[in-house]
């Protein structure tokens, strides 16, 4: 390959995990947008303090998540438009390691997310 074409490459690269950053934040913004229209359900119908606390405590933690993803996409896009132009290994393993991390923080708000449906379906009407 030529300087050209792995110069074109490297850029394909940088632009699939900055879109896939991107993915995750959108899917970041939609669990803090459930957890506020969870949390008035939990404290109107379900009245638990232990579940209250886990919800605020996940929206915490989701916008720190958030935050850090958004710190690593302005760094791919710095690196990307002014760095030295090369997708390293360590690139690579960066992203995997947030993939990993976004996949088990989407895992548990599923499981948070169930529980106040299981909670939901225990509630007596009167």
């Amino acid at each position: 390959m030529n300087k050209s074409q792995d110069h074109y490459f490297t850029i394909q690269l940088f632009n699939k995990d900055i879109k896939e950053l991107n993915f995750w934040m959108m899917q970041l913004e939609q669990i803090t947008l459930e957890i506020n229209q969870l949390t008035p359900i939990e404290k109107r119908l379900i009245k638990n303090n232990s579940l209250n606390y886990n919800l605020l405590a996940f929206r915490r933690k989701n916008t720190l998540f958030l935050a850090t993803l958004f710190r690593q996409e302005q760094r791919l896009q710095k690196e990307k438009d002014y760095g030295s132009q090369v997708y390293s290994p360590d690139w690579n393993h960066e992203q995997d390691m947030q993939r990993n991390q976004f996949l088990n923080h989407f895992r548990e708000f599923k499981a948070l997310q169930n529980l106040v449906y299981e909670r939901l379906t225990h509630i007596e009407v009167s």
